[in-house]
């Protein structure tokens, strides 16, 4: 049998309904505010080395082509998939939460006591705020759906809170959220030309082990993966390689665009010839007599073809030293 919860109705006529605002506080039956942000999670982690090094290498990718997405990033080691949040405000609704993903972790012990694991590839977002890894659809995923509503119908009725509808299970790898700056440096949104080239990746695939109660706001454990306040670990015998010095113990490498490091040698190249084309086109004499000039004027064609030939060399030298200000800035 299903792990559903339902309800009672307090009244058998139906009050007139107003929009609610965004403003609105959302109330429990004893008047208690309930919009408060969520501080614990029940989650999958995905801790399979060959996911790791695929993420990290799409991160560094993208931080190639725009270094400041740098605090957008997702942290390796916490890399999971969410399948329900809440806000627990203490200790005894924390243990109560326990208990629900004790009761869930039971019900679906039975599937995931043979491997089932979980394929990870192609990239999309949601609404170009946050970058994640699709999971392909299959008998893994649908358990984890079923895993994900009991938890949301459960977490409803402990802490009086409506939860979030329609889950939708991703890997994040990228999400503006992280930092709110960002808008203010001018980047809204995770541009589609930093990761086209990289719509079709394949990630690997995760066994799924179990199923954690994990906190958002306390110290990170000893491998920079989320407090877990409890947690139900399936018996399922896993193969995945336990050697992560390629993926969370080397931070992430933001290595210049080589592509753009070549359009600005190519740049200051062309400058150089530019200028150096321009002084061999004057004498010596010319030059000297427009910078011995002082308070003479003249129309003389000559002359001024030799002061738009200086000013041409004044603005191709500015191009130069902005070209290699920004190799610098890239690296």
């Amino acid at each position: 049998m299903r792990w559903h919860h339902t309800c009672g109705s307090l009244s058998t006529s139906k009050p007139k309904r107003r929009r609610m605002s965004k403003k609105d506080p959302v109330c429990d039956l004893e008047g208690k505010d309930m919009n408060l942000r969520s501080n614990y999670f029940v989650g999958i982690q995905v801790s399979n080395p060959e996911i790791h090094r695929m993420v990290k290498i799409v991160q560094e990718a993208i931080l190639s082509k725009q270094p400041a997405l740098r605090t957008a990033v997702v942290p390796i080691p916490t890399l999971h998939i969410t399948l329900a949040v809440a806000h627990l405000p203490d200790m005894e609704h924390i243990s109560r939460a326990a208990e629900v993903v004790e009761n869930c972790g039971s019900i679906h012990r039975g599937f995931f006591s043979k491997p089932a694991s979980l394929h990870f590839s192609g990239l999309k977002t949601f609404g170009n705020k946050v970058l994640f890894a699709s999971i392909q659809q299959g008998e893994a995923l649908e358990e984890v759906q079923m895993m994900a509503s009991d938890l949301e119908t459960s977490f409803q009725e402990l802490t009086g809170s409506p939860t979030k509808k329609g889950f939708k299970p991703h890997l994040t790898i990228l999400k503006l959220s992280k930092d709110f700056k960002l808008r203010r440096k001018g980047i809204p949104k995770i541009s589609s030309s930093l990761y086209l080239d990289m719509t079709d990746t394949v990630f690997g695939s995760q066994v799924v082990q179990g199923i954690q109660l994990l906190s958002m706001n306390k110290p990170k454990d000893g491998n920079g993966y989320y407090y877990c306040s409890h947690q139900v670990a399936f018996d399922v015998s896993c193969l995945e390689s336990g050697d992560h010095s390629e993926c969370c113990k080397k931070p992430l490498s933001v290595k210049p665009n080589l592509d753009n490091v070549s359009q600005l040698q190519c740049t200051v190249k062309h400058e150089k010839g530019v200028i150096k084309r321009r002084f061999h086109s004057l004498s010596l004499a010319r030059l000297s007599s427009v910078f011995g000039r002082t308070s003479e004027s003249s129309d003389n064609a000559d002359d001024k073809d030799v002061l738009m030939t200086l000013w041409i060399v004044s603005a191709a030298s500015a191009a130069i030293i902005a070209a290699v200000r920004r190799i610098l800035a890239s690296k």
